[in-house]
């Protein structure tokens, strides 16, 4: 035995000689077997055996504890607490001191405070970060785009409790209050909180909600006011709406500005698959009467205007004299820029927003076409988008949605064979006498072996025949005739017997036969595979080939009324020798 080892049998040893008195055989157990063994003493001389079962779990608590924080306790050995109510008391004291000190930092107003709790509502994207550290929260990532929405029609208020380790969930809670009252509270991991005055305490709550009120009626009275009223408040809807989709569309113009001044989608050898997508789409508009596009001659023309106007305007300057006729010339060409202008794009208009299925999906901007979606794919992504989308409708509806007939065309009927083989080779073989004809059977050995007994007897009877046969020719041979009558008469007998049995076989159906029979069963199934589904049961959806289902769908409704609920259009266009399918989607 290990030194180690002996010195934990001994102290578990001395405390059950200690304190056999003390505690019950049953309480001397559960102390040895749940508490740590160099506890043990401690607990014997400070743990009570009255209401043992009752408080035997805080004393578990508080030692786990003590084990972990003990050293940052004011009296770090176990020895020095006299009973267990002191340790317990040395440990809420700790736990109820704060842990961490949240600093106040520019961008962020504090709404309340106390020992336990920081709350700040940060007023910009840094202080948003700053306080929610640690966190999972979106309005806390390097992206300032949440944060900014949510401060659109109410207010961002962290949470922070500054006695639980960063461990805890709890230990920053992020409150979402709307300026119309509504209140969404996340704990760090960003995962909804529904009990928040169990989890802060029901008076620290309180406390917490009146401050946060008293707050926002200080510091966002008009806000507060807008909301409250539900004419104004739908007005505000529609204004931040509005202001989203500005802010949207602004970004996508600096985005198409961008690719335009690279010339990111020239049509050359090196442009890339989503600008010939935005070409074939533009290509197609075109042909579709719906805008018109810039040419090279009009924005040359456009151009020498503008050059042309910059010259009449400095010689405007330049001159001493006032000039009026330059300002109307100016005016003029304006005015041809103007019409020459006048809806026109170019593929930079074109604006990729995301996919549809595996196409790309697009939007015109600036071309009084906002309220249209467009999607573009190849044939591959076509192919792959249809697939897809039968999937998401097979799922949806089921096989029994679609056209019957068309449906139970597309029975596997090699699984269904397959099914029905398995079947039939076990049911035949199992039962084969209600399948095969009895007279099929084979001899059993038993008969066979008594057929072998009687031919036996036959031939014997046979010699004893030829034998008398022998004096056929002496006095006796009335009674040597009458013997061989005998004789014959029981050959016949034992021949008839054997006729009954070979006509009677008790034996195995032979092999083949079996197979045949298998074989023959088989071939009706795949004939009429669905009466052998009727009959055994069997849904025929779950055998439906659903590769060749969906492909079948797609070859007969083809790519545009596979995936295009809008109009079931999906028009070829070739841009560069390639082939995209463009669509409307919306």
């Amino acid at each position: 035995m290990k030194f180690s080892e002996i010195i934990l049998e001994n102290r578990v040893d001395d405390f059950t000689n200690a304190f056999a008195r003390k505690y019950s055989p049953e309480q001397l157990k559960k102390i040895v077997d749940l508490i740590p063994q160099k506890f043990l003493m401690w607990v014997g001389k400070n743990f009570d055996s009255v209401n043992f079962d009752e408080n035997f779990p805080l004393l578990q608590q508080a030692l786990n504890t003590f084990v972990r924080i003990g050293s940052n306790l004011p009296q770090t050995d176990l020895n020095e607490y006299k009973n267990v109510g002191q340790l317990i008391e040395a440990i809420k004291d700790y736990e109820g001191k704060a842990r961490r000190d949240v600093k106040k930092v520019e961008g962020g107003n504090v709404v309340y405070e106390d020992p336990r709790f920081f709350v700040v509502n940060p007023l910009n994207h840094q202080s948003s970060c700053y306080y929610g550290k640690g966190t999972k929260w979106c309005t806390a990532a390097d992206f300032d785009y949440q944060f900014s929405q949510y401060n659109q029609d109410g207010k961002i208020i962290y949470i922070l409790d500054k006695t639980k380790p960063t461990n805890d969930p709890y230990y920053k809670i992020a409150l979402l209050q709307k300026f119309d009252g509504n209140r969404t509270f996340y704990d760090a991991k960003d995962e909804s909180i529904q009990n928040i005055s169990e989890i802060l305490g029901k008076e620290e709550f309180e406390k917490i909600s009146n401050s946060i009120n008293e707050y926002l009626e200080s510091e966002f009275a008009d806000q507060l006011k807008i909301w409250r009223d539900k004419e104004a408040a739908k007005k505000e809807r529609e204004r931040i709406e509005r202001l989203k989709i500005q802010r949207i569309l602004h970004q996508r113009e600096e985005e198409a500005q961008e690719r335009r001044l690279e010339g990111e989608w020239t049509l050359d050898e090196n442009c890339p698959e989503e600008g010939l997508k935005a070409h074939a789409l533009l290509d197609w508009l075109v042909d579709n009467n719906d805008v018109d596009v810039w040419t090279k001659e009009e924005r040359d023309e456009v151009i020498r205007l503008q050059n042309e106007i910059e010259r009449l305007q400095s010689e405007y300057d330049n001159s001493e004299d006032v000039q009026t006729e330059l300002l109307d010339e100016i005016s003029d060409l304006e005015d041809e820029i103007e019409q020459l202008s006048e809806n026109k794009i170019d593929v930079y208009n074109i604006i990729p927003t995301g996919s549809f299925y595996d196409t790309t999906e697009f939007e015109v901007i600036n071309a009084g076409l906002d309220d249209r979606r467009y999607a573009v794919g190849t044939e591959d992504e076509m192919q792959s988008s249809c697939e897809s989308s039968v999937e998401n409708l097979i799922d949806d509806i089921g096989y029994e949605g679609f056209n019957s007939s068309f449906a139970r065309s597309h029975i596997d009927v090699d699984a269904v064979v397959s099914y029905a083989e398995n079947v039939y080779e076990d049911d035949v073989r199992d039962n084969p006498e209600v399948y095969l004809d009895e007279n099929e059977r084979q001899i059993s050995d038993q008969q066979r072996e008594k057929i072998e007994i009687l031919k036996m007897r036959i031939s014997q009877t046979e010699e004893l025949i030829s034998n008398l046969e022998e004096h056929l020719d002496g006095p006796n041979s009335e009674e040597i005739e009458e013997k061989i009558d005998e004789y014959q008469d029981m050959i016949s007998e034992y021949e008839s017997d054997i006729e009954d049995i070979e006509n009677s076989p008790e034996g195995e159906f032979p092999d083949e036969m079996i197979e045949e029979k298998v074989q023959e069963l088989v071939d009706d199934v795949r004939s009429d595979p669905e009466y052998f589904m009727n009959d055994y049961g069997l849904n025929w959806a779950d055998y439906v080939d659903k590769d060749a289902f969906i492909q079948d769908v797609i070859d007969t409704d083809g790519f545009g009324h596979t995936l295009n609920s809008y109009d079931g259009n999906a028009d070829e266009v070739t841009v560069q020798d390639e082939l995209f399918y463009v669509m409307r989607i919306d």
